[in-house]
């Protein structure tokens, strides 16, 4: 066992869980009429409509489906909309949150209770003659045999359904046993009366080990969506708010790291609610120090994540640092990027985070003196592909230059996130072999009907040929037609320019002393 593993056990359930069933018909009533809710910020809905028809296959063979998880919490009003099934749902002591069997719950509601075919997305039949649950193309006339799920919940609208549509003593048969198949069937449930979030989380993470799990970030959204209408009430929340700095998007896994190693995992209901606005405060300053001090402007071209926990918590204990200690942060990122320290294993995060103390100026020099030193080789150039942490390093090298258009000397506009540099990183020689993986073939610009290569050799402008790593002695080669040459010259150029925006970025040679006041010591 790891020494920072946690052995302490988890504290009983002061009540024994429910264990009882829902049949069908009284799980859907019991969301129409408001007493089973599923958070609003739980994870969004993932099952598409073929899940829903293998589903109510399962159901009506009789097969299991599988538990569900429900928390007994109170609940306040609140209008509830599942697709097309609209509930203005009443506040209630003893509402049943969703932990765990939100995919299935919506999905019979909105196919059993919805507005039916074409308006609701999971609107479904079942065909008499096959025997099989499917849903018709939009515009598709739907078969005499198809019979609209949307009656099969009550039996006295089927029956009703049934006189006016069937006469044929089988088909009246098998519809009878369709709807006593579906309304009757039971789902298992547990539900779980308890305070304590930690101990419902546990609870969850023994019941959720089968199948598609969901994340950690994605359980926190469940337990805490249900709890009060606070803003942020939920990482997606945190997300959606941070997405307006033009950093693009953080991943909500990567938000529930930086929550924990924010505020750790012991967090009460009220803890909980801080803990989601200290989030996103302490994300707000990781940002604006990424892309103002560390000269990352866009997430996609952070080479590595994991320092995301360690500003999370450093800006926590320390949200208005010196100059000095976001310049010394600053060489820590590239620095740790540049040497591969920052790839993000467990022990190296574990120790990361345990770096930053109460003291703002130790905590730096600590996680300094953590890191390799200075690389002895190169960031290679081959095997370029934008999923690697060095090429996202020689991305921004080549942005840091502001490359222009070799026909017009225009900006190569990017907004400086991955997809859109991606789309302009284009292959300037189609041909030589041994340079095709190469970023010395490689060049941010926008796309050229007739072909780089011609536009390059054609362009004597020598601030546009710095602009894109292009000497004259490679584009006098370039237009002689002699690629290879080219290329090789252009890698051994690219190479001193990426080794001088790093060596920029990381001060290697630089003394990393904290400010001067930081060291006088004060005569008692």
């Amino acid at each position: 066992m790891a020494p920072d593993a946690d052995v302490t056990a988890p504290a009983a359930l002061a009540t024994r869980p429910d264990a009882r069933t829902f049949s069908v018909e009284d799980l859907v009533g019991a969301v129409r009429n408001g007493r089973i809710r599923v958070p609003k910020f739980q994870r969004p809905m993932k099952w598409e409509v073929e899940d829903a028809l293998e589903l109510l296959d399962s159901i009506y063979r009789g097969f299991p489906v599988g538990m569900l998880l429900l928390w007994q919490r109170p609940a306040e009003a609140e209008r509830i909309v599942h697709g097309s099934v609209v509930i203005d749902a009443p506040a209630r002591a003893d509402a049943l949150w969703v932990v765990d069997g939100q995919q299935r719950i919506v999905s019979l509601t909105r196919v059993l209770a919805g507005a039916g075919f074409p308006d609701e997305p999971f609107a479904a039949f079942f065909d008499l003659l096959s025997e099989r649950f499917v849903r018709p193309k939009a515009r598709e006339v739907v078969p005499r045999h198809f019979i609209p799920l949307t009656e099969v919940l009550d039996s006295e609208r089927l029956m009703l359904w049934l006189v006016s549509h069937h006469d044929a003593a089988d088909d009246l048969r098998r519809m009878t046993r369709l709807g006593k198949r579906l309304r009757e069937f039971l789902l298992p449930a547990y539900i779980v009366v308890a305070e304590d979030e930690a101990i419902v989380r546990e609870v969850f993470r023994r019941a959720n080990n089968t199948g598609k799990k969901m994340e950690a970030s994605e359980v926190f959204n469940a337990l805490h969506g249900a709890r009060s209408p606070a803003t942020p009430a939920s990482l997606r929340e945190v997300a959606a708010a941070l997405v307006e700095f033009g950093f693009g998007a953080i991943d909500e896994g990567v938000l529930h790291d930086m929550l924990l190693a924010t505020c750790g995992t012991d967090l009460t209901p009220v803890d909980a609610d801080q803990a989601l606005l200290d989030t996103e405060r302490v994300a707000r300053s990781a940002i604006a120090f990424l892309r103002h001090t560390a000269g990352i402007p866009h997430i996609s071209l952070l080479p590595y994540t994991q320092p995301l926990l360690a500003l999370a918590r450093f800006f926590h204990r320390h949200p208005e640092p010196h100059p000095r200690t976001l310049e010394l942060l600053a060489r820590w990122i590239w620095r740790g990027a540049l040497t591969g320290a920052h790839d993000g294993d467990a022990v190296g995060t574990w120790r990361m985070l345990a770096a930053v103390g109460d003291d703002e100026h130790a905590s730096v020099q600590r996680l300094l003196a953590m890191l390799p030193g200075r690389p002895s080789s190169p960031l290679a150039l081959e095997d370029f592909s934008f999923a690697y942490a060095r090429c996202k390093i020689q991305v921004l090298a080549l942005l840091e230059l502001r490359p222009l258009d070799v026909r017009t000397g225009a900006p190569v506009r990017s907004d400086a996130s991955g997809d859109d540099v991606q789309k302009l990183l284009h292959v300037i020689c189609p041909d030589p072999a041994e340079f095709q993986s190469s970023l010395a073939n490689r060049m941010l610009h926008p796309g050229v009907r007739t072909g780089l290569a011609r536009a390059l050799g054609a362009c004597g402008d020598r601030t546009i040929l710095t602009s894109q790593v292009v000497s004259d002695e490679a584009r006098w080669a370039l237009a002689d037609g002699d690629e290879a040459t080219f290329l090789r010259k252009r890698g051994a150029l690219l190479q001193e320019v990426v080794q001088r925006f790093t060596a920029q970025r990381a001060q290697w040679d630089e003394h990393d002393r904290p400010p001067i006041e930081a060291m006088i010591v004060e005569d008692d």
